[in-house]
């Protein structure tokens, strides 16, 4: 197997997050896919770590207890914080809990933008109403790019520096294809 440098990265997660989407067959506005895609290229980077830093709970209760104006991107953090998780770093048992968390915390975010007479984005609406789907597609896409959970759990339980080091300055994938031919 053959491994390379990715130069753009988001190009490449976006390529994977189109081919899970079409394989599972989930529909989705382009501002979601991108919201997806960017969500991934902050897990390559050193804002991922920050995605594994805190229990969620206590994410959640933070971004209750919010002011208005802050409460909406605390939210957010909270709902990609479950959505990475589920995604890429959950163990089967975990998922449907990490699943309400960011459901309740993307249907809560798209809220706090509307009633703060900022719209309800797109992106958070269809992420709340379809978060296990895309749980699925980062699962997926992950699998796609040969991005091996087991490496990326190993550096998470080895602490928050870890993913840091490992993931920050760039992202490697593997050039093989899923039935180990170049």
């Amino acid at each position: 197997m053959a491994i390379e440098a990715c130069a753009d990265l988001r190009g490449f997660f976006q390529g994977m997050v189109l081919e899970a989407m079409r394989r599972r067959r989930v529909g989705a506005e382009a501002e979601t896919t991108e919201y997806v895609t960017d969500l991934l290229v902050a897990c390559a980077g050193t804002d991922g770590a920050a995605l594994l830093e805190r229990p969620l709970v206590w994410m959640l209760d933070d971004a209750m207890a919010c002011e208005d104006g802050v409460r909406m991107h605390a939210l957010c953090a909270t709902g990609d914080a479950a959505l990475a998780r589920s995604g890429l770093f959950a163990a089967p048992d975990d998922v449907g809990y990490l699943t309400e968390v960011g459901k309740f915390a993307y249907r809560g975010a798209a809220a706090e933008a509307q009633r703060t007479g900022g719209g309800s984005p797109v992106a958070l609406v269809e992420l709340g109403e379809k978060f296990p789907e895309f749980v699925e597609v980062l699962a997926e896409a992950s699998a796609l790019g040969d991005v091996t959970k087991a490496l990326v759990r190993r550096y998470a339980a080895q602490g928050v520096d870890q993913p840091k080091r490992c993931l920050s300055s760039s992202m490697y994938v593997s050039t093989a294809s899923r039935d180990g031919r170049s």
